[in-house]
Order: structure tokens, then C-alpha cells, then sequence
């Protein structure tokens, strides 16, 4: 049986008129949660009620009211739910929310095997995806990126057509900026002023943006589009249509969740096979790990942060039991770039590791903590080199990890996978 969780349920009571950026009020809540990897959602349709102003909205043909209440209900951790309901409140300018606790006993789901591929990107991509135009300012392209759960964007020319693709590593790489995008939100206002003010101000995004982008249609399979993304190492790919409108956008975080989804719509259909041999997460780990031990000092904590691509470290216990992650955005939060330039360019990857003086070291403790185990998060979430590939996608998708460390039946690290390792391992045969 499972261990009961506490959750959140959200009601969300509007009718079916209301509207929101000229599209219906309860389609643009459902594609608002689903971006931001909200649980799920579901609405619901009444027969007749008034609200606030006592108009009776029914089916009831002699009334001849085509403005029916719907219910949305949302069920989520509170975490999310306290991160995404100011949003979901701006959107609701008339009607009624409700917010109370309710505790899961269980979450069912059929059990996912790979990638339906017969379902198309038009089902799962995110529609009228943000974009920026080719002549904005950098300032203004880093401002979109800023603090968003995504850290690139389409570029559209005048007529709403595609020009190119542009990214917080274009605006370090070429635009001048010291610090990525994705990390302006840890520093406070005043720091992250001074990071902006690198950026050039005679570019434009048409100046530092990549022209040459990989696309895909909305009637390309999913299997088509995570074959490409594995092949190509990318991790979302804009959709056009056949003008080179940019009508949407689909993520490698889309696709691995159609293959943990509860219900498939449409039937079973053909699915996209697996890597060849791989049926568990210890046929596609990586088995070199960045680690620390928790009484590692920051110098030790830094060294193994930038290690990899992904910018993060598992902490380990003496057993070598994981038992915490470390991220560069948790580094940057305890850091002040206008005093510890040189931090920041090792976490850009701009400048080599270099140990620090032992004064030098000791003024990093005092601000950031002594030791790994004061900055982690924990617990860390793992799963076994036995767990099915399809079990590690749902758990990294509904938990929202980047990477899972991977354990031995006796709890020691033994490997890690990341979202590319699972999307790798479902997509190519």
C-alpha cells in the first residue's frame, strides 16, 4: 500500500465565456499549468448554477443559455500550488477559487513502456509558444529569459516568421554577459543590475542569435521529434507550420511525459521502440559521477559543480550513500558576484578552477557555509540500476529533477542519469 501524501485540490468555478487573451478562460488555465508541470487537471462541465451577479446558467433549452459553469479542479503538491496560483488568480477576473488539503492514498497510472509514437507534436506541444523579434535589444531578450523555466526562444522576423533561435549562452557568448541567464534570478536586485549592465547595447538579437534551426511540423510523430533531439543533443525544437510560423514549441521534458502519462488518448497504437537492450536505469547511466562527502569544503563543492554540463553534484554520506544535490544556482545564491567575480567566472566555466587562498577560503565559508552539507538539497531523490526505464522517466517528470543519482540495492551510488540519458534510451532503436 501506498504512504498517503498531502496534496492541495484547487477549484477553480468560471463559465464557459470567459475569456482570457481572446482564447476561452479554461483552455489557457489547463495549457498555463501543463508549461509549468502542474500534476494534472481536470474540468468539468455543469448542468445549470448562478453565481455573484444571479444569472442561472443552464441547459435548460427554454432558457437558452449557451454560458454553462465549469469547475477546474487541480490537484498538486502545496509547494506548486502556492508557486502557480497567483498566476491562475490574474487570469480568474471574475468567478470563484478555492484552495483546501487533501491527502493522496494513491496514485495510480497504467504502466508506460516508450514513447507513443503515434500520437503528433500538435498533441503535446506548448501553443503560441513566447518569441522575440529579430530586432529587440539583448536587454530586452534578457529580461524574457529571466527567470523563466525555459532558457531559449524563437526568433521571428516582421511577418511572424522564423529566424532563428537565440539562448542564454548566446547572450554570455557573444552578447557579453558574465553570468547565465538561468542564474540571474539567485542574485539579489542590485547584483543582478550590475550583471545586466554587460550587456552590449548596440546589439540587437539578430546580432548574437543562431540562424540555422532544426524545426519540426505539427503532424511530425513524437517519435520522429525525440529521435531528433537525441541525435542532435537538443533540448526543445520550435514547431512551424508550412509559412515558417512559429505556432508552437515542444521540449524533451514534453516528450517523457507522454511515456509516464496515466492515459493515453486515442488507444495504444504502435510505440516507438526502446534502445536496443536497455530495459532498466542501469543499461543507460553514466557511471562517472561529479561527488563531494558532506564535510567537503566550497572549494571542493565548486570544483565538482562544474565538472559536467548539467552544473550540479551529488553529496554522499561515508557509505557512499547519496544524500543530497548541489546546483550552481544554490552556489550563486550565497555568492555576491561584485565580491567573488572570480566564483562566478569558474561557474560560467569561463576560467579554470584555481583552489583559493586560505583567507580567501575562509571568507567564502562565512558566507556560503563551511561545509557540502550546508549547501545541498535534500534528500535527493534516486532510483535503483534496476528500476525500469519507464518508472525513472515518471519519477523524474512529476518530481521535476534534471538528474536522479542511481543507487545499488545496499543504497550506494553507483551511477546517474538525466533527462537526455532517458529520452536517449527511449527514442533510438
Amino acid at each position: 500500500m501506498e504512504t498517503p501524501r498531502e496534496a492541495m485540490r484547487v477549484h477553480i468555478y468560471v463559465t464557459e465565456q470567459e475569456r482570457w487573451h481572446g482564447r476561452g478562460l479554461s483552455t489557457a488555465i489547463i495549457d498555463y499549468l501543463r508549461q509549468r508541470d502542474a500534476a494534472g487537471v481536470t474540468v468539468f462541465r455543469g448542468i445549470a448554477g448562478f453565481g455573484t451577479h444571479r444569472t442561472v446558467h443552464t441547459l435548460n433549452i427554454e432558457a437558452l443559455s449557451l454560458d454553462l459553469p465549469l469547475l477546474i479542479e487541480w490537484i498538486d503538491t502545496p509547494e506548486r500550488v502556492n508557486a502557480l496560483l497567483p498566476g491562475i488568480s490574474d487570469m480568474v477576473t471574475e468567478g470563484l477559487i478555492t484552495v483546501e488539503p487533501v491527502t493522496i492514498a494513491k496514485a495510480a497510472r497504467r504502466d508506460a513502456r516508450s514513447i507513443p509514437a503515434h500520437r503528433t507534436v500538435a498533441e503535446v506541444m506548448t501553443r503560441d509558444p513566447v518569441v522575440i523579434q529579430e530586432h529587440a535589444s539583448i536587454r530586452e531578450l534578457a529580461a524574457r529569459l529571466l527567470g523563466r523555466h525555459f532558457h531559449a526562444l524563437p526568433v521571428v522576423d516582421r511577418a511572424g516568421r522564423l529566424a532563428g533561435i537565440v539562448s542564454d549562452t548566446d547572450l554570455v557568448q557573444r552578447g557579453g554577459l558574465q553570468v547565465r541567464a538561468e542564474l540571474l534570478p539567485t542574485l539579489d536586485a542590485a547584483a543582478r543590475e550590475r550583471e545586466l549592465a554587460h550587456l552590449s547595447p548596440s546589439l540587437t538579437v539578430a546580432d548574437i542569435m543562431t540562424r540555422e534551426v532544426v524545426t519540426v511540423r505539427p503532424e511530425t510523430t513524437l517519435g520522429q521529434a525525440a529521435h531528433i533531439m537525441a541525435m542532435r543533443q537538443l533540448t526543445r525544437l520550435p514547431v512551424v507550420d508550412e509559412d515558417q510560423q512559429v505556432v508552437g514549441i515542444i521540449s524533451r521534458v514534453d516528450i517523457l511525459r507522454t511515456a509516464s502519462d496515466p492515459y493515453r488518448p486515442g488507444g495504444e497504437g504502435p510505440e516507438a521502440p526502446p534502445h536496443a537492450g536497455a530495459r532498466c536505469v542501469g543499461d543507460v547511466m553514466r557511471t562517472q559521477v561529479p561527488t563531494v562527502h558532506a564535510d567537503d569544503p566550497l572549494p571542493a563543492v565548486l570544483e565538482a559543480v562544474i565538472a559536467t554540463r548539467l552544473h550540479r553534484a551529488i553529496v554522499v554520506d561515508d557509505g557512499r550513500r547519496p544524500i543530497g544535490i548541489i546546483s550552481d544556482a544554490e552556489l550563486m545564491r550565497r555568492l555576491d558576484p561584485a565580491a567573488h567575480a572570480s566564483v562566478v567566472q569558474v561557474l560560467m566555466h569561463r576560467l579554470p578552477f584555481v583552489h583559493p587562498a586560505p583567507e580567501e577560503e575562509t571568507r567564502w565559508r562565512s558566507q556560503t557555509g563551511s561545509r557540502a552539507a550546508d549547501l545541498m538539497d535534500a534528500p535527493a531523490a534516486t532510483v535503483e540500476a534496476s528500476t525500469p526505464i519507464p518508472e525513472a522517466i515518471a519519477r523524474m517528470v512529476e518530481q521535476r529533477h534534471k538528474i536522479l543519482p542511481v543507487v545499488d540495492e545496499r543504497g550506494r551510488l553507483v551511477g546517474m542519469v538525466d533527462r537526455a540519458d532517458l529520452l536517449r534510451a527511449m527514442a533510438i532503436a
